[in-house]
């Protein structure tokens, strides 16, 4: 996701929206773990019948993308109570407050719970790996990790 470099930058609401589906999971009826869809998403707060917000999959989409950042207090509510119910435990609450604030305290937790959940998904999906694939993806890891390889893209 980001980098260091990224850390004194504040992060949008779409940004936050796709950090809360990456790390959200649900576990399908073959035991893999499961990233919810946008689709899903959607019917599901519209389906909640503790509030009256209805929300469509192409409106979620557009929050998620940032062409429209401007969501009313109840899909914003909608979306903290879905998440906050589906939160990993040991995560910090999902609020609307961290949905649209500026600065949030828990900014980092989140950041390396996600790090953390990427990482072991990496290392599922090379343990289902032959160990010639494994070696190739070593291979490009050294290949990521060296900083005199020039950019192809700036013309050296």
């Amino acid at each position: 996701m980001e980098g260091d470099s990224d850390r004194g930058q504040r992060r949008s609401l779409a940004e936050r929206l796709n950090a809360l589906f990456a790390m959200t999971r649900w576990t399908d009826a073959s035991g893999r773990q499961r990233e919810y869809s946008t689709d899903a998403v959607a019917k599901a707060v519209t389906a909640d019948s503790s509030h009256s917000t209805t929300l469509s999959r192409s409106y979620l989409a557009m929050l998620r993308n940032g062409s429209h950042t401007n969501p009313t207090l109840s899909v914003l509510e909608g979306l903290a109570k879905f998440f906050d119910d589906h939160r990993p435990s040991g995560t910090p609450p999902i609020t609307v407050q961290w949905l649209v604030t500026q600065d949030d305290p828990e900014e980092e937790l989140l950041r390396q719970r996600l790090a953390d959940h990427q990482v072991r998904a990496i290392a599922m999906r090379a343990g289902a790996m032959t160990p010639t694939m494994r070696k190739q993806l070593l291979k490009i890891l050294s290949i990521l990790d060296q900083d005199d390889i020039p950019d192809p893209g700036c013309g050296t």
